[in-house]
């Protein structure tokens, strides 16, 4: 018998319960193996391509299709890996968008919004960009399926708003643009201003400026019934760019300081 083959059992039974994540001084525990001997198996499989080190003391367990690819789509082991730290998140931005097919390019980041901001991490090919958010509960959030069991993810009323909220994450106003000319016909109406309500109001007017570009009329309609009746000032377009000069929108109090094209 193969001096690994108990590792390899306990991961097997841990797979066939649907997780991917086991933890060293779990396995430790379970198994009744001194450290050294359980550390020598861990390096023995992760050769073998069966596991991989994701941080300090997790392993991700590697099914044999994705053994070519060394590393578990990221959908699959969020959860857990946020149940493990201990914080609050949601799948986000792009990534959410993509779920709603709403992103044309494959990604090579896969974005998470959680309670407060954590470090970075590499998952073979994909890196998990983590965002933090003071107003992390205003983001309305489903259970999305996948093979792994369940996660969350915004809506797409909130994926909209995020957008906007993280504009240079989200490859800036015409990425954007193209993204929320796809995403507008799963958003629903009535959704939409409940979100906009619970944030700065500077979200509404950028977001319901640009669903009107789109021709999302009444996603438009909806968010200046939200803002017409207060009192607004003119707020840039881009805010990370100059506004002189720049022209007035009334509708919408935006100074539009840069042209928006979208893709589509």
């Amino acid at each position: 018998m193969k001096s690994y083959s108990y590792l390899l059992n306990y991961i097997e039974g841990l797979r066939k319960q649907g997780k991917y994540l086991f933890l060293k001084k779990e396995a430790l525990q379970t198994l009744g193996v001194s450290s050294r001997a359980l550390q020598n198996s861990i390096w023995r499989l992760s050769k073998k391509g069966k596991i991989c080190y994701l941080k300090k003391g997790l392993y991700q367990i590697i099914p044999v299709e994705y053994e070519s690819t060394g590393s578990l789509p990221p959908e699959w082991i969020i959860h857990d890996l946020m149940a493990h730290l201990g914080i609050p998140y949601y799948i986000g931005l792009l990534s959410a968008a993509s779920f709603y097919g709403a992103a044309h390019q494959a990604l090579q980041i896969f974005q998470v919004i959680c309670q407060k901001k954590i470090p970075d991490l590499s998952l073979g090919k994909i890196k998990i960009c983590f965002y933090g958010s003071k107003e992390f509960d205003a983001i309305p959030t489903q259970d999305l399926k996948t093979p792994a069991g369940y996660v969350k993810i915004s809506t797409p009323e909130g994926t909209a708003f995020d957008l906007m909220r993280y504009l240079h994450q989200s490859g800036h106003l015409n990425h954007v643009a193209t993204i929320l000319s796809e995403l507008g016909d799963r958003i629903d109406k009535e959704k939409l201003p409940i979100v906009g309500q619970k944030l700065s109001l500077r979200y509404s007017q950028r977001l319901g400026y640009l669903l009107d570009l789109l021709g999302h009329k009444s996603l438009a309609k909806s968010l200046h019934q939200l803002v017409s009746d207060k009192n607004l000032i003119y707020i840039p377009l881009r805010a990370d760019s100059g506004a002189q000069d720049a022209e007035k929108n009334t509708k919408w109090h935006i100074l539009v300081n840069e042209k928006v094209e979208s893709d589509i």
